[in-house]
């Protein structure tokens, strides 16, 4: 017999060789019904694989990332069975499962996979699903493995093969379909209920413009009919949402190639944006004790190779400019100017803790295929801010950056929220992490032990922390449930060591500070691209670039028009009038395209009484109101930054 330890803690004794379903039956046939895989002592197994010895267990279903990865990867060799039979001869390369579904690269001679194909190809993958065939994990030495590749001549599987070692290769089987995967897959295909293959498009072999290009499949299935259903209107909605779409229509940004790839213009109506949220930052900062600073473009190699960013980033980095027989980068992050500011002067634990903040322009370059919209850029502006503390102060200093966060997203009407604590590799150290093992150790239980007490929702995530530390990443979902990373929490403390940073502790003696790096806000171009679709472009009153459209019946109101224009301009509102020679219907129409917070119609009986017919963005007449009482009830919705 051997010992499960399932999550609640208790252990269950089960025959040698028994595997997760069995278990699950176990416990409910329901349960079994759902599982898709299983954690098994940490690493994801296929739920019919024979457990032989003491373990601890994880049912996976639908409801866990791993389960969806496992169900997305299998729907993979599910379409491949498919293309398989209705294209003789093809070769495939990988099948993945990706955020939101899979790809599966494949090579297919001459011929050309259309968008008809694809439906073609559904219709093949749901009457396969239906035939509910099991996934068979099979292992294979190596030499059976390249025997098996060679006989086919496919020369993909046998470039893979070269870097397997044998005794770890595994082959699967469903239905008419065998190939090379390492698993985990579900139990069989009968699971796939819901079927729909996104796209074609062409991916060149490792991802390298020298070799050949390949076919690439995307598609995303689901349990039920339903969630696909679901899930393709939550598509057309953000089509709909698109922030490059909306930034174009709305006049909040352009780019252009003269100035380059990943380098925003914003126009007067982002530039607006970009100063309320600027605003928003600033006074938030000051009443927690920020010290506001400005740092330059540009700086010397030597800081960049002090800080290490040019080892661990420089691939990220702009080239280097030479000038008077020195290296100049530019600027791809502000904390080492932040340090030098720190070291300017002599600091002592009275000091502390220091913050200093700036929205900081950083250059990153980014790959010109990774580029997109505002979401993925080369010139950002960063909500940037560094606090240096003590190791005593750290706790309360790291909550205080949690507690900013948690403002804003009721500002800005974010619910759905959570934060990915992001550590190191171990395997990794002195490569892709400073190699202090103790210090990580030390760090990350400090990080962790915050966000149990102040009870922010979070998840783990091993080898993807900052070189220098563990990091938070701050996930939030858009209105339509799209995710998104706002932002980050850093914690630092390699830097200090390397800029030899101190303050003199109680005891006058050299005290090493601590480091939190923290963007609530991220950047303009990220948040911003967040808020457009987060909005659909109809941001609240106090965020919007024109807040009211003043609309004469007729050019004998022109007056009163702009007599309400001016009271509204002494109260800091954002206003316009439109005088153009249209008929009310149609003025009303295009500014409720243009997404204007409010309307204020106005005619012959609004002038005579002092008053304007206001019309409210989304919720239509409000009828006639006092101008004066208004203009008062705008100011405070704005004041209070509002987010209906």
């Amino acid at each position: 017999m051997i010992k499960i330890t399932l999550p609640d803690g208790a252990v269950r004794e089960y025959e040698k060789g028994t595997n997760a379903l069995h278990i699950a039956k176990s416990i409910s046939e329901g349960l079994a019904k759902k599982v898709l895989a299983a954690n098994v002592n940490g690493e994801v197994w296929d739920a019919t694989r024979p457990i032989n010895a003491d373990a601890s267990l994880k049912l996976l279903t639908w409801d866990d990332a791993d389960g969806k990865s496992t169900f997305w990867h299998s729907s993979a060799h599910l379409m491949a069975e498919a293309v398989e039979s209705l294209f003789p001869g093809v070769k495939f390369w990988v099948g993945p499962a990706i955020d939101k579904g899979f790809y599966y690269d494949m090579d297919l001679g001459d011929r050309k996979m259309t968008e008809e194909d694809l439906a073609t190809l559904e219709k093949k993958m749901n009457e396969l699903a239906r035939q509910n065939n099991a996934y068979q994990r099979i292992d294979k030495s190596k030499a059976e493995a390249v025997a098996y590749f060679a006989d086919k001549g496919d020369e993909y599987k046998l470039d893979l093969l070269q870097n397997l070692e044998d005794g770890n290769i595994t082959f699967y089987t469903q239905g008419n379909f065998t190939d090379l995967c390492r698993g985990p897959h579900i139990p069989a295909t009968g699971s796939i209920k819901a079927i729909k293959l996104t796209s074609v498009a062409g991916a060149y072999w490792k991802g390298d413009e020298k070799n050949k290009q390949l076919t690439r499949i995307y598609g995303i299935t689901f349990p039920q009919q339903k969630e696909l259903d679901e899930y393709l209107a939550m598509l057309e909605e953000a089509k709909k949402r698109d922030h490059r779409k909306l930034g174009k229509e709305l006049g909040i940004y352009t780019m252009d190639d003269h100035v380059g790839p990943g380098l925003i213009l914003w126009m007067p109506n982002g530039t607006i944006i970009i100063e309320e949220l600027e605003k928003l930052a600033k006074e938030t900062e000051k009443d927690a004790g920020y010290h506001r600073v400005v740092t330059p473009h540009i700086a010397k190699e030597s800081m960049y190779l002090t800080s290490g960013h040019l080892p661990y980033y420089a691939d990220s980095m702009f080239p280097p400019m030479e000038m008077d027989g020195e290296r100049y980068y530019l600027k791809a992050m502000n904390c080492p100017h932040h340090h030098k500011i720190f070291d300017a002067e002599q600091r002592s634990y009275k000091d502390l803790p220091y913050r200093i903040a700036e929205y900081g322009t950083c250059y990153r370059y980014e790959q010109s295929g990774e580029l997109f919209g505002l979401m993925r850029v080369r010139c950002l502006h960063m909500n940037d801010a560094h606090i240096y503390c003590s190791k005593e102060q750290f706790a309360q200093e790291f909550k205080a950056v949690n507690d900013m966060y948690l403002k804003y997203f009721k500002i800005f009407g974010i619910e759905k929220y959570v934060m990915r604590l992001s550590l190191h590799d171990p395997e990794k150290l002195g490569q892709k992490y400073v190699n202090e093992p103790e210090l990580w150790k030390e760090t990350e239980e400090l990080v962790r032990q915050v966000l149990i007490d102040t009870g922010v929702p979070f998840v783990e995530v091993k080898g993807e922390g900052a070189f220098y530390g563990p990091k938070i990443d701050v996930q939030i979902w858009s209105a339509i449930g799209r995710e998104f990373t706002l932002a980050t929490n850093q914690v630092d403390f390699a830097q200090s060591r390397s800029f030899k940073l101190s303050f003199a502790n109680q005891n006058n003696q050299p005290e090493i500070p601590l480091i939190i790096h923290r963007a609530p806000l991220g950047t303009h171009e990220r948040f911003i691209g967040f808020l457009l679709e987060h909005y659909a472009g109809k941001f609240p009153t106090w965020l919007a670039p024109l807040q009211v459209k003043i609309l004469p019946i007729s050019d004998k109101f022109m007056d009163y028009a702009h007599s309400i224009l001016q009271t509204l301009k002494k109260a800091d509102i954002r206003a316009q009038i439109d005088d153009r020679n249209e008929k009310i219907g149609k003025k009303i129409r295009d500014t409720e395209l243009a997404r204007v917070p409010y309307m204020l119609v106005i005619g012959e009986k609004e002038m005579n009484e002092g008053k304007a017919s206001v019309r409210r963005q989304g919720k239509g007449d409000l009828g006639a109101i006092d101008v004066t009482k208004f203009v008062a009830d705008i100011v405070e919705e704005i004041k209070e930054r509002r987010s209906e």
